[in-house]
């Protein structure tokens, strides 16, 4: 078997160069005319960096480069790929594996520094009250409404759920959701009648807001809806689902309560909804 030094580079999203943010998206292996390219190509993880990248088909994109590195020497794929890794940006120090096979390497250390991993540490756990009173005041509406159903195929008739389970492997579940082609998750936060956080009610606004980010990867649409007292006490809380949701109602006033009652008439095939709460 011929075990050979084969040199390597990874493949980095940085869209935005404003906000820093990194994430490994692929991984070249050279080996002349056997060259590998493999790239992230799965529309979970690079779309949560930018939704621009959601628009790019990488499984085309890393075949296309690939042919195309394979046509030169060593020296010139090197200098070569800079160009060609749009949007794409390759590392500038070349790594070193050991092996036969490009592919094989290629795979092996896309496992290593791309692919998703898996959790070593036990899940966390939920420990908060998951039926809040802002929460049953909306299951009795959606009750009421003729539009809640006890079972998770609720969503295929355009029904809402409650306790939707976002990753049961870390205990995620989110208080609502609805189905009207896409996935809708929802999570609510009461902070009314509160005077001061504790400790508790920020660990269950962190809580929530990891289930909305954690949502993102099941391509859903995150929704925050809250109710508080006094919102100088709970911004920090807010702030932390604000951070992850993609729309928040705030039901301390009439329009948001009316343009939530909108958007669930809309989402559920349904006459309008009067909110009453």
């Amino acid at each position: 078997m011929n075990i050979r030094t084969l040199n390597y580079v990874l493949l980095r999203a940085i869209p935005d160069l404003v906000r820093h943010e990194v994430l490994n998206a692929g991984v070249v292996v050279f080996d002349g005319r056997n060259t590998s390219v493999l790239v992230d190509a799965t529309a979970k993880r690079l779309p949560i960096l930018h939704p621009d990248l959601a628009r790019i088909d990488f499984s085309e994109w890393a075949g296309q480069i690939q042919t195309e590195l394979r046509k030169y020497d060593l020296d010139t794929q090197v200098s070569m790929l800079s160009f060609l890794a749009s949007p794409f940006l390759a590392d500038k120090t070349l790594g070193q594996t050991i092996g036969n096979d490009a592919n094989i390497q290629a795979q092996i250390l896309f496992d290593r520094f791309v692919a998703k991993q898996k959790p070593n540490l036990p899940a966390v756990k939920r420990k908060i009250t998951r039926h809040s009173k802002l929460q049953r005041e909306l299951q009795t509406w959606f009750t009421d409404s003729k539009v809640y159903s006890r079972k998770i195929e609720g969503l295929s008739n355009h029904l809402v759920v409650k306790d939707y389970p976002v990753d049961v492997s870390a205990d995620l579940y989110a208080d609502f959701a609805l189905r009207n082609g896409q996935l809708h998750v929802i999570e609510t936060l009461d902070l009314r009648n509160v005077d001061h956080l504790t400790p508790t009610m920020r660990g269950e606004a962190a809580i929530k807001g990891i289930t909305l980010n954690q949502a993102k990867e099941l391509s859903a649409n995150p929704i925050a809806i809250i109710s508080a007292s006094d919102y100088g006490i709970a911004k920090p809380a807010i702030s932390m689902l604000n951070r992850f949701a993609d729309d928040i109602y705030d039901l301390s006033t009439t329009d948001e309560r009316q343009r939530l009652a909108t958007f669930m008439s809309s989402s559920l095939n349904r006459d309008t909804l009067e909110l009453v709460l």
